[in-house]
């Protein structure tokens, strides 16, 4: 058999199968509806979105129903405005009283709000003006204040206060905050203003409103008592990661920004996922704004199709809802359930049982092999190469770490790296150079003061932009105690520093079980291999991913091996750590030469909660075969090389079907005696479901299905159509 691998992927021991069939090219991910991901609980309940309400009052005329004390009703005022602004505009303001420059106030608001809200803030405080004495207390359709609608934005915010303040509104207007939201006071109702809400944006409810917890909700209103205390929700979401969408879901509901949304797992972009959320104390109206917002994705897409390119709309949906007592937490999950299409399968020259078989025979029994030994065999249950960084280099961090050389963590964090945006590739040479004609044997204040220098810090620390915050957190760290490296580590969050030692876990662990597959077989247990006999952690928040926490592992013997108690599929290797068991054998023997190779010993692994108090190096166990459950596949015919194979949960609540778009050319007694090549259009395509647990990826699901590599590298140049692999030739093959 010819195995087809990726070099990058060798070096990081993804390098074994679990089944020996030849495998196909395909292209995956070609649309967002490719790649569909539902969230399975830890009651295997899948999260599928059923039905989308939308709100009874659309964004657009909201704004219109507005209660009169919130929102002036100007319609009746509006030519007595004009007029009198018209006249003070040719007359000059009274004596004694500033001159108002009304229309470079509208302009000044306009850069902060939109154009509506801007000019009917500027008309209430127009109609103040013009109010006096009895006109003023006649008036029943202008309040004494106007509430601006809610903004997420504490910049945006924090400006329009100071332009309240400022010299071109102070004589006219005051500003507070209740709600989360900022009213507009006309000046002559200064003492009717809460004592405590003058100044700044601050809010005297401190936005918690109505026994809200985590910042207020808009309604001030009591929490039923006999509602339970949480609104759940499916969270239906394309082309948008999940810590984004539940910040998208807040503004767009209106939200207090410090409101917080919990999910149990983080799902990806690119794919259209659904998972279970949950939002404390909140009324089910007020998120179902967020269904009447449109997006700006076409007809088609608007209806779930997924998109067919990276620069596609992103589509939020909600669903689903019931109020419950329970809260979604972090980790609660017992899974994911995938559904994937491979599109454009090419088997190469391969001939499956003689001549006599037509191409379309062929691909059909080559894909059902695939399927079938994914079924019965699972795959090595490697991490993938996502877990070690765009750059690949967050293990090389986790061993100079654990070596105690922080100096060269930070030059690996810190260093040039390839096809970044030029802004951030300078501010990293810069960095680079900071110690140019510097002797450090001997010039050690100049050296201090070269990484010391803020000016210079300051620079850098702007160009690395917002994500890098690692970075950013070391140049501030060494401006402030140049040369102090340990600091300047201990400076990144905490997560963050225990990812460099997770990667170098997810290194060896990779490493140690192609090990095992090359020189023990995947489908045999052996004397000194690690079996799972209990993991309590599966039936608690964490779905097995919560550490040694509730795991117990037995050592095999040579009795053990003639029982069927056991199978290839208990079988664990240890992410190495101080409480762990290794296995014995070969397996055990290569952990020892792995850590050594890398100038480690199992010592090092102890000494890192001395050296960083917040992280350390327990162990956990990880599968060494993963069998995905509910496996079901399909092969298909098509001719659009990119239409929609699989229905979303949104294609299925719009009636958007798309069975009649391709056949399905699986399961049948006979194919078509007539055309058995399939004409020149003809694409074949395969659709593949499967169900894995927690921390078990995908593509490496898919790696084992097709034998290709999982690399995005390798994934940009296949093709949709025609020859898959045409652009192919970075790959190496041997026997």
């Amino acid at each position: 058999m010819t195995n087809r691998y990726d070099e990058v992927e060798h070096r990081f021991g993804i390098r074994a199968y679990a089944s020996p069939h030849g495998g196909f090219a395909a292209v995956v991910k070609a649309r967002y509806s490719d790649f569909i991901v539902h969230e399975v609980d830890l009651d295997g309940n899948i999260a599928r979105l059923e039905s989308v309400e939308l709100a009874e009052v659309n964004a657009s005329s909201s704004d219109k129903k507005r209660k009169a004390s919130e929102v002036p009703d100007l319609s009746s005022t509006r030519d007595t405005i004009d007029n009198s602004c018209s006249s003070n505009k040719a007359n000059g303001a009274a004596e004694g009283v500033p001159k108002i420059d009304w229309d470079n106030c509208e302009q000044e608001l306009v850069k902060l709000l939109d154009a509506t809200h801007g000019r009917e803030l500027i008309s209430f405080l127009q109609h103040h003006e013009t109010k006096t004495g009895e006109a003023e207390s006649k008036d029943d359709n202008v309040g004494k204040f106007y509430t601006l609608p809610a903004i997420s934005d504490k910049e945006i915010r924090r400006s329009i206060h100071q332009l309240i303040k400022s010299p071109a509104f102070n004589s006219v207007a005051r500003a507070d905050n209740t709600d989360g939201k900022i009213r507009i006071w006309h000046k002559k109702f200064e003492s009717d203003m809460p004592a405590d809400s003058h100044g700044g944006d601050r809010n005297r409810n401190n936005g918690r409103g109505g026994g809200q917890r985590g910042g207020g909700g808009r309604s001030s209103t009591p929490w039923p008592k006999d509602r339970p205390d949480f609104l759940r929700f499916v969270l239906y979401k394309e082309n948008v990661d999940t810590t984004t969408a539940a910040k998208d879901v807040i503004r767009m509901a209106r939200m207090n920004p410090s409101r917080g949304i919990n999910y149990a797992g983080m799902k990806d972009k690119r794919g259209i996922t659904t998972q279970f959320c949950s939002i404390y104390r909140t009324e089910k109206e007020t998120l179902l704004a967020v269904n009447n917002i449109k997006s700006n994705a076409t007809p088609e897409n608007s209806g779930g199709c997924g998109n067919t390119t990276s620069n596609g709309s992103s589509i939020i949906k909600l669903g689903n809802f019931e109020y419950s007592s329970a809260e979604v937490k972090l980790g609660a999950l017992s899974g994911n359930r995938f559904d994937v299409v491979l599109r454009n399968v090419d088997i190469g020259e391969v001939s499956v049982g003689g001549s006599n078989k037509t191409r379309r025979q062929q691909v059909l029994e080559i894909c059902e092999s695939a399927g079938t030994a994914l079924k019965t065999n699972g795959f090595v249950n490697y991490f993938g190469m996502q877990r070690f960084g765009k750059y690949h280099d967050t293990h090389l961090v986790g061993i100079a770490i654990l070596k105690g050389d922080f100096e060269a963590a930070i030059d690996i964090i810190m260093e040039e790296k390839p096809d970044e945006h030029p802004r951030i590739a300078d501010a990293r040479k810069q960095w680079a150079n900071r110690f140019e004609s510097i002797d450090l044997s001997k010039e050690e204040n100049a050296a201090n003061a070269a990484e010391a220098e803020r000016k210079v810090a300051r620079a850098i620390h702007n160009s690395l932009g917002r994500f890098l915050n690692c970075e950013k957190s070391i140049v501030s760290s060494l401006a402030q105690k140049p040369r102090d490296y340990k600091r300047a580590f201990g400076s990144i969050s905490k997560n963050m520093r225990s990812m460099f030692l997770h990667a170098y876990q997810s290194y060896l662990f990779n490493l140690a079980a192609s090990e095992r597959i090359e020189s023990g077989g995947s489908t045999q247990i052996r004397v000194g291999d690690l079996v799972l006999i209990e993991d309590k952690s599966l039936g608690v928040e964490g779905g097995g991913t919560s550490g040694l926490k509730g795991k117990t592992v037995k050592m095999l013997d040579e009795q053990d091996l003639p029982t069927s108690m056991y199978s290839i599929t208990d079988v664990v290797l240890p992410l190495v750590g101080t409480k762990i068991l290794y296995p014995g054998g070969p397996s055990g023997n290569s952990f020892d030469e792995l850590l050594k190779r890398d100038g480690i010993s199992k010592e090092d692994l102890a000494r890192i909660g001395a050296i960083d108090r917040d992280i350390s190096m327990c162990g956990d166990y990880r599968k060494l075969i993963c069998k995905p459950s509910d496996v079901d596949f399909e092969v298909r015919e098509y001719s659009d090389p990119l239409q929609p194979l699989l229905q979303t949960d949104l294609m299925r609540v719009n009636g958007i079907d798309v069975a009649a778009k391709s056949t399905c050319i699986s399961n049948r007694q006979e194919l078509p005696q007539d055309d058995q090549e399939g004409n020149e259009d003809t694409i074949f395509g395969m659709t593949i479901g499967f169900t894995l647990p927690p921390s078990s990826y995908a593509t490496i699901a898919l790696r084992e299905l097709t034998k290709r590599p999982t690399s995005s590298d390798y994934q940009s140049k296949l093709e949709v159509s025609g020859k898959c692999e045409r652009n192919i030739n970075f790959f190496t093959s041997t026997t």
